[in-house]
């Protein structure tokens, strides 16, 4: 009874900055986003303007309604509503209140056979069906098959891009040839990290005005989607990457490309480390939050 009564009271907590009808004990949001959808062998991609309403008839279950409003998942497709019931989701555990998704219902599906005008069309069983739902909105990802193809789909709220980014004002350490007769330098810069959507763990490293060596004009330059893991206690993003070609202007510069990249990025501090086996140089960054 006591683990019925917490999980109610979780239940209600998660609900209470949504949009609730009291008279009736249930709640709907409904979020206007792009679905986009890519072929999985292609590569090619087709973004379709949708509405997903979300609807509990009954906020003391855990379970889930979603409508798929006027979308299509390739051009020759007209434009359909499906709707998914009875979806079970879970509250999303974390130990960091600052954490973005705090508060937020997932859930996680093998396969969901979609109605359509209150009939089950299976030609439309969406596989993998996995998902979040929160003050952010709603971000939706699933497979289907069209025609023996597989279609990986994505919903996500167009009105505004949620993301997490930080600032540091860092200090490099650059060491030549590492455990030889090394020569050292130090150089200031600016680091952001960037990660632009909150259901993929990857983010963005953004170097202004970097230089390795004092010989060096300084440099801007990118680092795009570095795969990261948290903490456990949510409080870190936790970097270790094997190899990364970083970008200048846009474009791949193999003269530069960093192995052993490994580090953590927090709300407050950076720290990274990294090789240049072209320098063969070790770089050790260290950054504070830029007041």
């Amino acid at each position: 009874m006591r683990k019925f009564i917490f999980a109610a009271v979780a239940l209600l907590m998660a609900t209470a900055c949504m949009d609730t009808d009291e008279k009736n004990n249930s709640w709907s949001k409904s979020i206007a986003g792009d679905m986009v959808t890519t072929n999985t062998d292609s590569g090619e991609a087709y973004t379709d303007n949708a509405v997903v309403v979300v609807e509990m008839t009954d906020i003391t279950k855990p379970y889930v309604n979603f409508t798929i409003e006027g979308v299509k998942f390739v051009p020759m497709m007209p434009d359909v509503n499906f709707v998914v019931s009875d979806i079970a989701f879970k509250l999303y555990a974390s130990n960091d209140k600052n954490d973005p998704l705090y508060g937020s219902w997932t859930f996680n599906e093998k396969a969901v056979v979609p109605s359509v005008g209150g009939v089950s069309r299976e030609e439309y069983t969406m596989h993998n069906f996995v998902g979040s739902i929160s003050d952010y909105g709603v971000v939706l990802d699933f497979d289907v098959n069209f025609g023996g193809v597989v279609y990986h789909a994505t919903f996500g709220k167009n009105d505004a891009v949620e993301s997490w980014e930080e600032t540091y004002n860092s200090t490099a350490m650059v060491v030549i040839n590492p455990g030889e007769s090394s020569t050292s330098s130090t150089d200031e810069t600016t680091i952001s990290v960037l990660q632009a959507n909150l259901s993929k763990q990857v983010a963005t490293f953004t170097f202004k005005d970097f230089r390795f060596v004092a010989q060096m004009p300084e440099i801007t330059f990118t680092l795009n989607d570095v795969p990261f893991s948290f903490s456990d206690d949510a409080t870190r993003r936790i970097f270790n990457v094997a190899t990364i070609v970083p970008k200048v202007g846009g474009k791949d510069y193999p003269q530069y490309t960093m192995t052993n990249i490994t580090g953590s990025a927090t709300n407050n501090s950076l720290m990274l480390d990294f090789d240049i086996a072209a320098m063969n140089a070790h770089v050790s960054i260290t950054g504070l939050i830029n007041q």
